[in-house]
């Protein structure tokens, strides 16, 4: 007799046992999160083991933990963009000042570009953002192949154009802001590989033609650490979590059972506990 399996009524209630084999990467960031924010030990513990797999001239050290921010999914660019309204000289000024700290793209200027909307949003954007008038097109939103046909002759300026796009979409799976120490940016892997950029197959058959097949690739960690360390103008601690470090010295990895074992889960509900002990893809 062939075996049945199913999902019982009421199985979502009590202790169903969803815990035990949930693997959305988010939940567990959203979980590390909580614990980070809790009153108590749980921050310096993080902190602690993070400077225990650093050289001693790279280890943290904060000024004060009380006025630490702890942010899931980490949108900057994203939303300091959105703030600005449809002020189009203020974004264009931004662009302009942002390009001025990528040492490859620093003689860019808003001089450099087209002074008419529609034109400027054409440069970056093509067609399509052209028929944009009234507002500055969200670098976001800008084109490889554009950025491609405008650089193709300056690979390392059109790779940092399109570090600079990609910049204005990445989300960091967990950063922490702490005074006077440098922000943790947490990148977080249950069971997938690491991220690489260009995503999309046309705009990899972009990177191939000017790079070579499968050259000039932007890995995720290292776009963090470049928004972060040109962009925002604040160097960052890369920790890898969950993910084999492929990076520089100041990559740290970090598997999630090292993180939680670090941490204390007492004042979180029993079931924090029990997704930590109890997960299938965490044991």
């Amino acid at each position: 007799m062939k075996e049945q399996v199913t999902i019982r009524s009421g199985m979502l209630s009590g202790l169903g046992g969803f815990h035990r084999i949930v693997r959305e990467e988010r939940l567990f960031c959203a979980v590390l999160a909580h614990l980070l924010m809790q009153r108590g030990h749980n921050l310096e513990a993080f902190i602690a083991l993070i400077n225990n797999k650093l050289p001693a001239e790279h280890r943290l050290q904060a000024e004060s933990l009380s006025e630490s921010q702890v942010y899931v999914e980490f949108t900057f660019l994203r939303d300091y963009w959105d703030s600005l309204g449809t002020d189009s000289h203020r974004k264009r000024l931004l662009i302009s000042e942002l390009l001025g700290r990528v040492d490859g793209l620093s003689h860019y200027n808003t001089g450099s570009f087209p002074d008419d909307a529609s034109d400027f949003n054409e440069y970056f954007a093509g067609r399509w953002g052209k028929r944009i008038r009234g507002d500055i097109v969200y670098p976001g939103r800008w084109s490889v192949a554009v950025l491609a046909d405008r650089f193709r002759e300056q690979p390392a300026e059109f790779r940092d154009f399109c570090r600079f796009k990609w910049s204005f979409n990445i989300k960091p799976d967990v950063v922490v802001l702490i005074p006077g120490m440098k922000p943790l940016c947490v990148e977080a892997k249950l069971s997938s590989a690491e991220g690489q950029y260009p995503t999309s197959s046309r705009d990899k058959k972009v990177f191939d033609e000017i790079f070579g097949p499968e050259q000039g690739r932007v890995n995720q960690v290292e776009l963090q650490g470049f928004m972060f360390e040109r962009l925002l103008g604040t160097p960052c601690q890369l920790i890898t979590l969950g993910l084999e470090s492929k990076h520089e010295v100041e990559s740290v990895a970090v598997s999630w059972g090292e993180a939680f074992e670090a941490l204390e889960l007492d004042h979180s509900l029993s079931y924090v506990r029990n997704l930590i002990e109890q997960n299938i893809h965490l044991t």
